[in-house]
């Protein structure tokens, strides 16, 4: 994109949000972010031209700008993405009034005449009540809405402000998950995946694991939703990557293993993913090929755009991308074209039924054949039986993951697992 767009001022931003809910902290008042993204500007680029993206951009910011009467309020913070801070905001109601306003604003200025195709306006919301949350909190928040609008899942304003209230056991396992972020209390627990190649386990999952002090454990799942609920996905992806990273610095000299992890998917298209991930490579040492970011397909399809153009940038690094969950979206062949991906894995409802035959087969066939035309490593999830084992080497499959060789293991006795078993053939 050339130097006449509006530059990117994610810093200062950030400088002015902090600043915004210090300030609404200390008069007890509410702050409001929108975040704006024009959602197909990379198509306008790719059929008008850069100099007509360019222009777009310039026309967003002076029409936000023209909104708010107020400095440091609008800031271009992403390639698409603006954002508008709304401090004082006395009445929380009042964000809808915002919403609506730069929605009709941005419709009115962006139109481009007949026969071109219409900017996409989408908008994020967060409401920062008596300003109780950070700064970053509160942008994470925001971030959640606005991926939830790219589904077409726009939230009415009672959800957004919070007027729903949750159970009491909800606001006690919120407060839980804080302190055992805070206190580095959750777990990876770890599972082999085999080379169906060479028999060996020379690669492995790492999954969250969070264990109350009753000794029950929290699904995953329910910790991933209450993180993105709460304004906290992008901060407990960061414990997953470090604590991840530290392990897999700690194996490297002694244990031949690439390292996965797990992303959510609304976290696809943040522009910090890859500084994450660069930084956390850096600081613990560890090799970039040695470490595999899963992400489910939907955040691969989420968000053609933006979000390919940041995975492109976690493999430049080095990483290995992965599709997880695969099957389980809408897929469309069209878009293995460009994916920016290394690897392809089945999901287990496609595994459990393999060896009768039928339609889950025939699937499991095409996807091997179709990701293997692409240049994709393919994993099957769910092995659970030598049956199932042998009949996807047959099919060409290139590893497999499941119960038959491996539940998750915490990380001792999954290094006494592979003391035992990682250096001979399994299969």
């Amino acid at each position: 994109m050339s130097a006449s767009a509006a530059p990117i001022e994610r810093e200062r931003f950030v400088a002015a949000l902090e600043l915004a809910v210090k300030e609404g902290h200390r008069n007890k008042d509410n702050v409001g972010l929108l975040l704006i993204d024009l959602s197909n500007l990379a198509r306008i680029n790719h059929s008008y031209g850069f100099d007509r993206g360019d222009a777009i951009l310039r026309e967003a910011n002076q029409a936000l700008l023209g909104v708010t009467k107020l400095p440091d309020t609008v800031f271009r913070i992403g390639g698409r993405q603006f954002a508008y801070i709304l401090p004082g905001l006395n009445n929380p109601a009042f964000i809808a009034l915002a919403l609506n306003r730069v929605q009709m604003v941005l419709e009115e200025a962006l139109m481009l005449g007949d026969g071109v195709m219409p900017i996409i306006v989408k908008q994020g919301v967060a409401v920062n009540k008596g300003c109780v949350l950070p700064a970053m909190d509160m942008l994470a928040a925001a971030e959640v809405s606005l991926s939830a609008a790219k589904q077409g899942k726009e939230r009415n304003l009672e959800d957004l402000l919070g007027t729903e209230l949750p159970s009491e056991q909800d606001i006690e396992l919120e407060r839980l998950f804080y302190e055992s972020l805070h206190n580095n209390a959750f777990q990876l627990y770890y599972q082999p995946k085999i080379n169906l190649h060479t028999g060996r386990p020379d690669a492995a999952e790492a999954l969250l694991r969070w264990q109350l002090d009753d000794g029950s454990f929290i699904s995953p799942e329910y910790a991933v939703n209450l993180a993105e609920s709460s304004g906290r996905g992008y901060a407990l992806a960061k414990w997953v990557i470090h604590r991840a990273m530290r392990q897999a610095k700690e194996w490297q000299s002694s244990m031949d293993v690439q390292l996965a992890v797990n992303i959510q998917a609304s976290l696809v298209a943040n522009p910090d993913l890859h500084g994450l991930v660069k930084d956390s490579l850096a600081i613990w040492g560890v090799s970039s090929d040695r470490f595999a970011l899963e992400i489910t397909e939907g955040g691969f399809i989420e968000d053609k755009e933006s979000g390919f153009d940041n995975l492109l940038k976690l493999r430049e690094l080095g990483t290995t991308l992965s599709i997880d969950d695969f099957g389980t979206g809408y897929s469309s062949l069209s878009y293995f074209k460009h994916i920016p991906a290394d690897e392809l894995k089945i999901d287990k409802s496609f595994i459990d039924h393999l060896i009768d035959g039928g339609h889950d087969l025939e699937l499991v066939k095409i996807m091997i054949y179709i990701a293997h035309q692409f240049g994709l490593t393919v994993v099957a999830e769910g092995v659970e039986d030598r049956a199932t084992c042998d009949l996807l080497k047959a099919l060409g499959c290139d590893y497999i993951q499941g119960y038959y060789f491996s539940r998750p293991l915490p990380v001792d006795a999954f290094e006494a697992w592979m003391r035992d078993n990682g250096k001979k053939s399994l299969i």
